[in-house]
This record gives structure tokens, sequence and C-alpha cells, in this order.
């Protein structure tokens, strides 16, 4: 019988996967509570028309949508600061600045990228308040403190949709909401696209030589005083981005460059946008990627709240941090022979041990000592516990402790205090 396939872009989260995920996960929780920030979930099914709120019609090509039982359109979110954002709009109790972050699946139909799949696992933290630099210096810091703390070196690169958006009005000539938005879309796919393959998809909107026009502006980059100085010269404001560095900077935050390439794909950003890459393997691609976005709570009826955010990939996360195979603090019961008796005492002992809250299984196959040692040792348990019928009667068994060999005599009075001084 031909074995059944997940459809392409899908993939299972395997066991040994599931506990790198969650090393992203607890180090994604933890800088949330130093950040103060406050975790919720947004609902995972939403109206088609609040997904459509701000990208209008043509988000329904990028994600999974469909009509349920009750002919109503629904969604599955594309990412999680839709559904946040939807909530602190409704919950006017909440006393700006309100801090969310959020950890959870979505679902996307675009074309999957490296280290990218249709439904995968994201975090998100996202400020609802001020509109000012100090507010997108936190979201970057916020960024920079959970790769650290996964052991990356990460690099920030910031840009503005304000700026890009003045230069493609001012510079290129464009004034129509959607060529404007079609020209910072075609920036987005530099990096996934060649220059031809861009020109022919956005034709209708702008001609090869403004692209061209285009593409060089974005080269604009480095040292945040020579680009304002390199966009004084050609009459263009550079906002908030000085602004912002210096904020970096007095929060300990220096490796930051300024790349007027970064829009991000998404259309709700209004000005600053950034991203993180891994120093040592920018084949991934974007760590995680944010920016300001006060249209979208006005959208929602709240145009009092500004907002900016970030969130990341934990699939991308995973390629990117070094685990470091280590020793579980796992222990394996075992009973010598196939005596009912010394397996039923191997089985007590196990469930006495989680109990107390040690991870502790014991053998159910019928191996022999030889094979359990083996497969144990493989598998990196701490100790294999062995229950055999002399030291039972003494009302003892032996622990090996599988990383130096030894083997010793241990009273089953003592054995949580033996446990616990090799921990």
């Amino acid at each position: 019988m031909a074995g059944f396939a997940l459809p392409r872009g899908l993939k299972d989260v395997a066991p040994e996967e599931f506990e790198s995920f969650e090393v992203v996960r607890s180090a994604f929780i933890e800088t949330s509570r130093i950040f103060d920030y406050k975790l919720m979930e947004p609902s995972s099914l939403e109206l088609l028309e609040t997904l459509e709120a701000k990208s209008g019609p043509a988000i329904r090509d990028e994600i999974y949508c469909f009509r349920d039982k009750s002919e109503r359109e629904l969604g599955l979110r594309f990412d999680l600061t839709v559904g946040i954002t939807r909530f602190v709009t409704s919950r006017r109790d909440l006393s700006p600045p309100v801090r969310i972050g959020s950890f959870g699946s979505v679902w996307r139909y675009d074309e999957p990228q490296y280290g990218k799949y249709r439904w995968f696992y994201q975090w998100d933290m996202e400020l609802f308040g001020p509109s000012n630099a100090d507010a997108d210096a936190e979201v970057i810091e916020f960024s920079s403190t959970l790769f650290r703390r996964l052991k990356t070196r990460p690099r920030i690169s910031i840009g503005s949709r304000k700026i890009l958006e003045s230069f493609i009005r001012n510079s290129l000539g464009i004034d129509q909401d959607k060529r404007i938005l079609d020209a910072m879309r075609a920036v987005d796919k530099l990096s996934k696209k060649s220059f031809d393959q861009i020109a022919e998809e956005y034709s209708n909107s702008f001609s090869k030589d403004q692209f061209q026009k285009l593409v060089e502006f974005v080269k604009l980059g480095g040292d945040s005083s020579k680009v304002a100085d390199a966009l004084r010269e050609i009459k263009l404001d550079a906002g908030s981005l000085p602004s912002i560095i210096d904020s970096l900077r007095s929060r300990g935050i220096t490796d930051v460059e300024l790349n007027l390439s970064i829009v991000r794909g998404i259309d709700y950003y209004t000005d600053m946008v950034f991203e993180a890459f891994d120093r040592d393997n920018p084949r991934l691609g974007a760590l995680c990627g944010g920016g300001r976005y006060d249209s979208l709570p006005a959208i929602y009826g709240r145009p009092d709240l500004a907002a900016t955010g970030v969130a990341g990939g934990i699939e991308r996360a995973i390629l990117a941090v070094k685990f470091e195979k280590t020793q579980s603090d796992r222990y394996f019961v075992a009973a010598v022979g196939a005596d009912p008796v010394l397996r039923d005492k191997a089985n007590s002992i196990a469930a006495e041990l989680r109990s107390l809250g040690i991870s502790a299984q014991s053998d159910i196959s019928g191996r022999s000592l030889r094979k359990i040692l083996e497969a144990q040792s493989s598998a990196g348990a701490k100790a294999v516990i062995i229950v055999g019928e002399k030291e039972l009667a003494r009302n003892a068994v032996n622990v090996k402790w599988m990383s130096s060999g030894e083997e010793v005599t241990v009273h089953l009075n003592e054995l949580k205090d033996a446990i616990s001084s090799h921990s």
C-alpha cells in the first residue's frame, strides 16, 4: 500500500525537532517576561473581511480561505498581528502602552522559501501606544535580545516605507496608490527574482527605466548619518530613522545598518520596517521582521492607537540556533531478567520517580539488560537504574551513570538524593 503524503509546503514536526522548537519557545517566553509583554493567542479562524480590512481582496490569493456550513467567508490567520490588533482595539479597558506577545501557528498559501512552509509557527510581539522612535527601538531591542539569548549573532537591517514612498512619488512621478504598492512589492522581490522578471510582472505599474532608478535608490544603506546626508542631497527627509538609531545605541544595540531595500511584503506597514539576519548563516534569509503599522488599528476603529511590532518564524530560528547535544535528565529503570516481581518493582520505581517530577521510564518490551543499556546510551539517558534480585532483597538498586560508566549500589530510600546529587 502506498504511503500517504502531506500537501506540498506542509510538514510534520518530528520529536527531535520539537525539542529544538521548545528551546525557541522558552526563550521567547522568557524574553517576553523580562520586557513585560503579556501573552495571548488570537483566534485561528477570522472572518475574511477582517483579514481583508487592510490588504484588500488580493489577500485571498495568499491565504487559506473558504466558506463554512453557514456560508460565512472565513480565513485561516496568515499572521498573528491582525488578530492581536483586532483584540487590542476591541479592549478599550486596556491603557496604552499595551504590550502583547503571542506564539502560535499560521497558514500562508504563497510558495514556500528555504526554511519556510505553508503551515508554520511564529512568535510575535506588538506594542500599541505612542508613535515614536523609542517604541520602534524597543521592538528591535526585543528581537536582538531574543536571538542573542538563543546564542546567535543577529544583524539588524532597518528601512522606511515612508522614505521609499516619498522617492516613488517625488522622484519617479508615480502617484497612484496601487502603482506605489506595486513598486514596493517589486523591491521586496529583488532577492527572489531577476530584474527582468520583476519588471515584466509589474510592467503596467512602472517602466523599466523607473524600476532601474528605484533599484539604484534602494542600494542606499549603511551608516545612518551618511544615509541621512545622501537623502538630503535628493531632497528627502530621513524621518525617524536617525532617532531610532540613537535610541538603539542608548540600549546597547549597535549591530544595526540602514537598508532602504527592506520594505516587508505586507501592505499594512506605514513607516519604519526592519529584518534580522544571522551573521553566521545569511542564506537563511530574515529570522524575523517587523515595523510600524499605525494605520491598522485605525481600520479596526481605534485611530487613537499607534502600533509597532515584530514576528519571526520558528523553523528558521531552529535552523539558526546552534543546539548542543546534551545528556538529558532522563532515567530508565530496568529489571534483570524476566521475573514479573522484578519487572513490577521496576515499573513501581519509575512511577515513583515521575511522581517526584523526575523523567523516568521502564521497559515494556522484554529486552535483555544488555540491549537496554545499549539503547539508553544512544538515547542519552542520564542513568539506568537496575533492579536485581540480590539488591532488591536488601531494598537497594544499582545505578549505572551513563556518561562515566560508574555503577553504584543505592538504597531505595536514598535514590532521590542520589539522583539530585548528580543533577
